[in-house]
């Protein structure tokens, strides 16, 4: 694959909130679960496990479980954006796939004391999910996150039967998108990219910083809109 090719998969990636009903084909969920094994992780632990749910109770039980996690964390920060916790049923139950993405860990132990274990548990986990949709999008399917937190992490251990050993961290959503998700705002390579030293010219102001968080995290993670954020520069 020539990079060109390589930046052009990865700038079409959008995530998916709406699916079509048509199954995945099994060759593609291979596919996707084989790009997870290939993905590079600290100290070659290849600390994740991967449940793929298909059946509909479970999906609708783990619907129920991130909508009760939604509005427990409404309950402690009335700023969080989404305030739909019905509208997670159809983002959960509607899709073909679910895949339960499961730390371990125990792996923390192997990276150095001297270092942050659970960042680095949790970067290699990461690289695992951007693998796979790096491939989803390859195959015409979408993906999203789904991110659990403390009101939804043990109920959905319980659940699919995850050992105490590990953690749920993302339950992904997988299949065909209902529609094309439109562009959405990238900064430009020359802002966030310094020569030897960092170029305090491009440092985006707390105030900047401020309005992105207030008035963009809501469009941007839930609408996919595409505009783009005055600049403020801090000398």
């Amino acid at each position: 694959m020539k990079v060109e090719d390589l930046v052009r998969l990865m700038s079409g990636q959008r995530t998916v909130r709406r699916f079509k009903p048509d199954p995945v084909p099994e060759g593609h969920l291979r596919k996707i679960l084989e790009a997870a094994r290939w993905a590079p992780s600290a100290a070659n632990t290849q600390p994740w496990d991967l449940v793929v749910v298909k059946d509909h109770k479970l999906k609708e039980k783990i619907a129920e479980i991130y909508a009760d996690a939604l509005r427990a964390a409404r309950s402690e920060d009335k700023r969080f954006p989404y305030d739909n916790p019905d509208g997670l049923y159809e983002r959960f139950t509607k899709p073909p796939v679910l895949i339960a993405v499961c730390a371990d860990t125990r792996f923390r132990k192997a990276y150095p004391k001297a270092g942050d274990r659970k960042r680095n548990l949790y970067i290699s986990m990461g690289l695992a999910i951007q693998n796979m949709m790096l491939a989803a999008n390859a195959l015409g399917l979408g993906l999203s996150w789904g991110t659990t937190n403390s009101f939804s992490r043990e109920k959905l251990s319980r659940l699919l039967r995850v050992p105490a050993s590990h953690q749920v961290i993302e339950v992904l959503q997988l299949g065909y998108p209902v529609e094309q998700m439109p562009p959405r705002f990238r900064r430009d390579t020359s802002d966030f990219t310094h020569r030897d030293k960092f170029d305090r010219s491009k440092l985006r102001s707390d105030e900047e910083i401020r309005n992105l968080i207030r008035t963009r995290k809501s469009a941007d993670i839930y609408s996919g809109s595409n505009h783009r954020p005055s600049r403020t520069r801090c000398s």
